[in-house]
C-alpha cells in the first residue's frame, strides 16, 4: 500500500470516528402521540381508500403492468447479450472461434428479442380486446 492511500485511510478513519462524536439532539413530541399520528395518515385516505373493491378492471391492468415489466426486463437481458456478443467478436482478435461463438450468441439474442417484441404484440392486443369486451374500455 503507498503512502498516500494509508495517509488517506488513516484520515478517514479519524474522520468517521470524529462524526460519530457529533450530538444529536432528539425533539420531544408535544401532545398525544396517537393525535399527531392521525392528524398526519388522515390526508392518505384521500389518495387511497382501502375500502375500495378491486374492479375486474384494475386487476387486468395490473396484470397488464405486470407482463409489460417482466417482457421489458426479459428485453434488457437479450439487450446486454447483444453488447456481449459485441465485445466478444470486437475481443475475438481473429480467433475463428470465439467469432463463430459471438455470432451464434448475436443470432441467439436477436431472436429472443424477436420472441419478446410478439409477445409483447400479442398480450398487449389480447388484454386490451378483454377489457374492451368486458369493461368497454382499453388500455
Amino acid at each position: 500500500m503507498t503512502k498516500t492511500a494509508y495517509l488517506f485511510l488513516h484520515a478517514l478513519m479519524v474522520f468517521t470516528l470524529l462524526l460519530s462524536l457529533v450530538p444529536v439532539n432528539a425533539l420531544a413530541v408535544s401532545g398525544d402521540i396517537t393525535d399527531l399520528m392521525k392528524d398526519q395518515l388522515e390526508p392518505i385516505e384521500e389518495v387511497y381508500d382501502p375500502r375500495d373493491d378491486v374492479t375486474p378492471s384494475t386487476f387486468s391492468k395490473n396484470v397488464a403492468q405486470m407482463i409489460n415489466v417482466v417482457l421489458g426486463f426479459l428485453g434488457i437481458v437479450f439487450l446486454i447479450l447483444i453488447l456481449y456478443a459485441g465485445w466478444m467478436w470486437m475481443t475475438s482478435a481473429g480467433n475463428e472461434d470465439k467469432i463463430s461463438k459471438a455470432k451464434k450468441t448475436m443470432v441467439a439474442a436477436i431472436i429472443g428479442v424477436a420472441i419478446i417484441l410478439a409477445a409483447y404484440a400479442i398480450s398487449y392486443f389480447v388484454i386490451n380486446q378483454l377489457l374492451i369486451a368486458t369493461k368497454g374500455e382499453g388500455l
